[in-house]
């Protein structure tokens, strides 16, 4: 309950200091809603649903990687309510854990299961890091920040030591006493399952990749989706634009907080508004906003239908 009032408190503190930050834009933002397209935007809703159905696949393609059979709709169904735990549990990923325990239930395969749900985060972040790694090699003197690049390759490098520790047993093995440490925690056993599980997973090349090339179209239709936002309220931004620095907005969101509100809408006033304006930028930040809304809505309502999928305390501990 502590942890809720926290990210509670960390959000209200973020969202007043936006207002604080764009009170005088306030008029120009209602102006900027209301000359909005609607036939884009409709467009804009239509492909942000439709990146759920692909990250759900490439959940189901993980799935079979650890021959754990998963229909589409069953992924589907577990992607949507994961969006809405995300708005009770730490960061904009803690929706994963609860995702993770409604697959169990459904498969009867824990450790399974939640190394699969596992990769599907880390393949997730990973596209999220090197989408704007990629960009920056041909557009790095177009960002006036030079904090974004430093960011970006330093989570790069980050990402590639964790993939070489994961799939090297050898590299893994120079830090035991990490797992020294968790054995007296009590851990030690269960992370080592789970990592014996994810280190499986350099067996299935070809499945990997599959889930790695629908990980970038998923988040490239992301970034569309907000690209598509800019067009119908007339803002003025290049497409590229938005592939430097969505993807940093999106991992800045995962900090501590009530689903990234406030840290989110504040990263994208931030880093859009010297592109397009302050009350773009927080037009924009505003139906981004509305459409997670709309997935957790979707989700909340498919959490309540599906009795399978609820959760006891005492599976807690799975």
């Amino acid at each position: 309950m502590k942890s809720l009032f926290l990210r509670v408190a960390i959000s209200a503190g973020f969202l007043a200091l936006l207002f604080f930050i764009i009170r005088e834009d306030l008029p120009e933002i209602k102006q900027v809603l209301s000359r909005m397209d609607m036939r884009l935007c409709v467009v804009a809703v239509l492909l942000f649903l439709s990146t759920t159905f692909i990250l759900a696949k490439r959940l189901q393609i993980i799935f079979a990687a650890k021959e754990v059979s998963m229909k589409l709709r069953e992924a589907t169904s577990l992607t949507f309510v994961g969006y809405f735990f995300n708005n009770f549990l730490p960061t904009s990923v803690g929706g994963d854990i609860v995702k993770a325990m409604c697959a169990a239930r459904v498969t009867k395969k824990t450790v399974q299961t939640v190394t699969t749900v596992v990769m599907d985060r880390v393949f997730g972040l990973f596209t999220f890091v090197l989408i704007p790694s990629i960009s920056f090699l041909f557009f790095l003197k177009q960002i006036n920040n030079p904090a974004v690049p430093v960011l970006i390759y330093s989570l790069l490098l980050f990402s590639f030591f964790s993939f070489f520790m994961l799939f090297n047993r050898n590299l893994a093995r120079r830090f035991s006493f990490v797992e020294t440490f968790l054995n007296r925690l009590g851990i030690g056993p269960k992370i080592r399952q789970i990592y014996d599980g994810l280190h499986s997973f350099k067996h299935h090349k070809d499945l990997m990749v599959k889930a790695m090339l629908l990980s970038f179209v998923a988040q490239a239709g992301g970034i569309i989706v907000l690209y598509v936002l800019a067009v119908a309220l007339g803002a003025k931004a290049s497409l590229i634009y938005f592939f430097l620095l969505v993807p940093v907005v999106h991992l800045i969101s995962m900090l501590p907080s009530f689903n990234g509100l406030g840290i989110r809408e504040g990263a994208y006033v931030y880093f859009l508004a010297p592109i397009m304006g302050k009350e773009y930028a927080a037009a924009i930040s505003i139906l981004w906003l509305g459409l997670l809304l709309l997935l957790s809505l979707i989700g909340g309502l498919i959490y309540m239908i599906r009795h399978d999928y609820h959760i006891r305390f005492k599976e807690a501990t799975v």
